[in-house]
């Protein structure tokens, strides 16, 4: 079997001012004035896939996560309400935000980290059948399957521990789960393998550390005043408070044209990237509409496009705006979609101003490794694991892709470098390398947060996730960043 590689599951504990009384709680993300004896803590979580036999959806419950104090008099303090769902593969330059609570000030010795239930959606690439449990994958065959897992806990002790927490004084840790490690060779189960690291807590400009995070749920309530609103994650998951400011992008394509706070409704599935600010609140940069009212839409990446271009084939990355009349799927089920004759092609730029040259106006632009979200013209056709769905609007969305930067060129307009030793999965499909437009407004950062002054920082042979929107172009496809993200190489790889 291929080798996978590294992957890593980012975990963020923030300590911050807060205040309450003895051992209560605050609401998330509104710290009031402070109390010795409490400090606030949040979790986000991400990943960095693998390569080889391509993992094209990974879904796990974090079903826990203590803090255990150097006191052993003292009992665990548990960071989650509940348990989370968390898909990881699209989560390899952005964070998911796991919780946000008050814990007691205190030194803390480790971490406990419980998992359950883990899913994946994998290409097989090896040649040869697959026996996972009691199913069978055929070679280049897309597959769907729940691993066992082999261990069920993992406890972080050693560097960065034994922390000791204070009010107002921050602390950054991030977690990798590395899948290189956790998924076995021989049968693909899971024995969930992870290490932290702690986050400075100033960048390397001198400014404090923000760290970037993702939230993805239900608008349940909104500040006309206060220009905040709440979202609650998943069905059952924890509500966190979003503040906006002038800067903040209101992305909802022609469902609201004003494109400010007033589009926002109860209700409406929304995706905000934030910024964790230094006293733990949340300050969204990107408020993206899901779904108009009373309409469905999902989203996947493209796993293989029909010679015609009249079809294709996802794997479903969001499953909470799909649902209801069009049935329930899960993340990571794959999907058949077929183009209606009047199938309209539209492109989420999200207030980057794309290189021209670049288009995704017909069937003829569609590609492997793309991700977009679709409308469904009609109900679902078919039974699992063969289901059809007739779409008339294509939304290109961006795309994660890791892998090794072979070449760079900073003397071109607009600066690019080449990225390949990509993931068999483009492999497979005879794509070798990608192009990578850097724009003006490319981000650049190291794993840790630490903000690069761009791609001078880096070198051919760096290892790098790169999210932006994935063109097909002549040659070798074009891929025009919104963010690179530099990762440090893990033990083992």
């Amino acid at each position: 079997m291929s080798k996978l590689t590294s992957g890593s599951v980012l975990l963020v504990f923030f300590a911050v001012l807060l205040v309450g009384c003895g051992g209560g709680m605050s609401s998330p993300n509104q710290p009031p004035a402070p109390n010795p004896n409490m400090v606030q803590a949040s979790l986000t979580i991400h990943d960095n896939p693998p390569m080889g036999v391509t993992v094209l959806s990974f879904d796990i419950d974090v079903t826990g996560a203590e803090l255990q104090p150097s006191d052993t008099s003292k009992p665990p303090v548990s960071m989650l309400s509940a348990p989370e769902d968390i898909e990881l593969e699209h989560l390899q330059t952005e964070s998911a935000l796991l919780a946000s609570k008050s814990v007691p000030t205190g030194t803390y010795s480790s971490l406990m980290v419980s998992f359950a239930n883990p899913r994946m959606t994998i290409q097989n690439q090896t040649g040869s059948t697959l026996t996972l449990g009691t199913q069978s994958c055929a070679n280049q065959q897309i597959c769907e399957f729940s691993p066992m897992l082999n261990q069920s806990s993992v406890t972080v002790e050693g560097s960065p521990f034994p922390i000791t927490l204070t009010m107002n004084s921050p602390v950054v840790l991030k977690m990798d789960f590395n899948v290189d490690a956790s998924v076995q060779q021989s049968d693909l189960s899971i024995t969930p393998t992870v290490s932290v690291v702690q986050i400075p807590t100033m960048s390397s400009t001198g400014q404090p550390a923000e760290e970037d995070v993702e939230v993805i749920g239900t608008i349940t309530t909104i500040d006309q005043t206060a220009h905040t609103f709440k979202v609650q994650s998943g069905m059952n998951g924890p509500s966190f408070t979003i503040a906006t400011d002038t800067s903040t992008l209101f992305d909802f394509g022609t469902s609201c044209s004003a494109a400010n706070f007033s589009c926002l409704q109860t209700g409406q599935i929304v995706a905000v990237e934030a910024k964790m600010q230094p006293d733990g609140s949340l300050l969204a940069f990107q408020v993206k509409f899901f779904q108009p009212p009373n309409q469905i839409s999902f989203a996947g990446t493209i796993t293989s496009v029909s010679s015609g271009g009249t079809s294709f084939q996802i794997v479903l990355f969001d499953e909470e705006a799909y649902g209801g009349e069009m049935g329930s799927f899960s993340m990571g089920f794959p999907l058949t979609i077929n183009l209606a004759t009047s199938t309209t092609f539209s492109t989420d730029s999200g207030g980057f101003m794309l290189p021209s040259g670049l288009n995704f106006a017909s069937p003829a632009d569609l590609m492997v490794g793309q991700r977009v979200r679709l409308h469904p013209s009609g109900l679902p056709s078919g039974m699992p694991p063969t289901v059809t769905v007739t779409v008339d609007q294509v939304q290109l969305e961006p795309s994660d892709v890791t892998g090794t930067i072979t070449a760079i060129n900073t003397g071109s307009n607009p600066q690019t470098f080449t990225l390949g030793m990509l993931p068999s999965f483009f492999q497979n499909a005879g794509i070798m390398s990608i192009q990578v437009d850097v724009l003006s407004n490319t981000q650049f950062e190291s794993e840790e947060d630490q903000m690069m002054s761009g791609l001078s920082s880096f070198k051919t042979g760096d290892t790098v996730s790169v999210r932006g929107l994935l063109f097909k172009t002549m040659g070798s496809p074009t891929m025009v960043a919104e963010k690179v993200m530099a990762r440090r190489i893990s033990p083992g790889d």
